[in-house]
C-alpha cells in the first residue's frame, strides 16, 4: 500500500486503531467525514479547519427532569 497524503495516514491509522481494538467504526465516521470533505493541505491546517468546526456547532440543550 502506498501512502500518498496526510489523508491517506490518517485514514490508515483510524483503520489500524479500529482492527487493534476490535472497535466500531461508527466512532470514527465523523472524522472519517470531515477528512474526506477537507480541503486542508497538511495535518496542521485540518486540525485548524476542526477547531474552528467544533467551536462553530451548535449545542443542543436538553430539559431533563430533576
Amino acid at each position: 500500500m502506498i501512502i500518498r497524503d496526510w489523508k491517506d495516514k490518517r485514514i490508515s491509522a483510524m483503520n489500524r486503531l479500529i482492527k487493534k481494538t476490535r472497535g466500531s467504526t461508527l466512532t470514527f465516521l465523523d472524522e472519517y467525514n470531515s477528512i474526506c470533505s477537507s480541503k486542508a493541505k497538511n495535518k496542521m491546517e485540518y486540525k485548524l479547519e476542526r477547531k474552528h468546526e467544533k467551536n462553530n456547532m451548535p449545542t443542543i440543550r436538553r430539559n431533563f427532569p430533576e
